[in-house]
């Protein structure tokens, strides 16, 4: 009987095993964290205004954005978490308000997208870098400095342009944004992630998230320090159920900016981490005030 019930058990095992791997390579497929043409046409079937894309070569890397509006009016420039792509904000580019009042770019970021997908760029202040090339190109192009908006792991990148690039930017717009490194630590499935063998199976823009999230806590430490240094307007907007980005992070960049007298931290008391979806009324008035503020 022992036997037998070993038998079954190690058939069990067996089975499940393979539904797992059955299972990781249909996520693999679909799970790229990237729209498709097809998709954006879908999306934009409808709508008056269409967006147009382009890339910016820069050291030998391509950036991948999306475009929508008036070159003459206010840019509101879009930086994505982590995974993701531009589409993020999608539905921001169908937003009537923000159409009539700015001119908007949503990047892909370096390995996400249609940005040398799978080719990232773990180090935040080359990732920076990288974006600056989009920033001088639409610069030059409309004559203004533009708002950086961002969520999540973009919030991190947002803050690292602000303090490199403070010339180039007139505000920063930071949906429950990374801030601090001892609030950054490593999950248990982030270490997972590094073996070769759970590698091969990831979805190649998990196996990039991972890569850069494994390296960020390093990368806020060295320039936390640094964000005193922000003198541009910026606004926050997190809210207290965040699990994946815990709350604590906006009232970390709250301390730290604390002699910057634009700092201001709208509060969402029920939100969680997803707010560009689930409260787009409250991201669009963040956004109209920051355009106020910035007088544009």
């Amino acid at each position: 009987m022992n036997q037998f019930l070993k038998t079954i058990f190690r058939r069990k095992r067996t089975y499940l095993f393979l539904f797992f791997i059955i299972a990781l390579q249909l996520i693999s497929g679909c799970m790229q964290f990237r729209i498709s043409d097809r998709k954006v046409k879908k999306e934009f079937k409808d709508q008056k205004y269409k967006p147009t894309f382009d890339y910016v070569e820069f050291e030998e890397r391509k950036i991948h954005y999306a475009k929508i509006g008036n070159d003459s009016l206010p840019t509101l420039f879009f930086i994505h978490g982590s995974p993701g792509d531009w589409s993020a904000f999608l539905d921001y580019f169908k937003d009537s308000t923000l159409l009539e009042r700015t001119n908007m770019v949503a990047l892909d970021r370096t390995g996400y997208g249609k940005s040398d997908f799978g080719n990232h760029e773990k180090v935040l202040k080359e990732q920076a870098r990288f974006y600056k090339g989009i920033l001088d190109k639409f610069q030059d192009a409309t004559k203004q400095k533009p708002i950086l908006i961002s969520h999540s792991y973009g919030g991190a990148v947002v803050l690292q342009m602000a303090v490199d690039y403070p010339k180039l930017i007139s505000g920063v717009v930071i949906l429950a944004g990374l801030s601090s490194s001892e609030l950054t630590v490593d999950r248990w499935y982030n270490g997972a992630a590094k073996s070769v063998f759970v590698r091969w199976w990831l979805p190649a823009a998990l196996t990039v998230s991972n890569k850069e999230m494994l390296h960020l806590q390093r990368d806020l430490k060295a320039i936390e320090n640094d964000y005193n240094k922000i003198k541009v307007p910026v606004m926050v907007l997190h809210g207290q159920k965040d699990k994946i980005v815990p709350y604590e992070h906006a009232i970390f960049l709250e301390k730290q900016l604390k002699n910057n007298p634009s700092f201001e931290l709208t509060t969402l008391p029920k939100a969680n981490h997803f707010i560009p979806w689930t409260h787009q009324d409250s991201v669009r008035t963040i956004i109209l005030k920051m355009l106020d503020e910035t007088k544009q």
